[in-house]
């Protein structure tokens, strides 16, 4: 894929000079840069952690009546219609 980014002209002069003394090209340094960059950032990506299902709770855990035991789409559906009924 071809891409186009902006690099300062000192950095890219600096850049370009150092590859050329190495004898590679410039597009095998930003090739080797990205490699790297994408090798870190999945070495430093935090696990998520376990959730204790056992104790959780929903953050909207407040609104449900009782105990739900039933997360059918019908039983939904008739929670939702029995909420909208309700005089406020």
């Amino acid at each position: 894929m071809k891409a186009t980014v902006q690099i300062p002209d000192e950095l890219y002069r600096a850049v370009e000079a150092e590859a050329a003394r190495d004898g590679v090209a410039v597009r095998e340094v930003a090739i080797s840069l990205f490699a790297r960059w994408l090798r870190e950032k999945k070495q430093t990506v935090p696990h998520a952690t376990g959730i204790d299902w056992e104790s959780f709770r929903p953050p909207l855990a407040q609104w449900m009546p009782g105990e739900v035991t039933d997360h059918g789409t019908e039983a939904m559906r008739r929670s939702v219609i029995s909420r909208w009924d309700e005089p406020s």
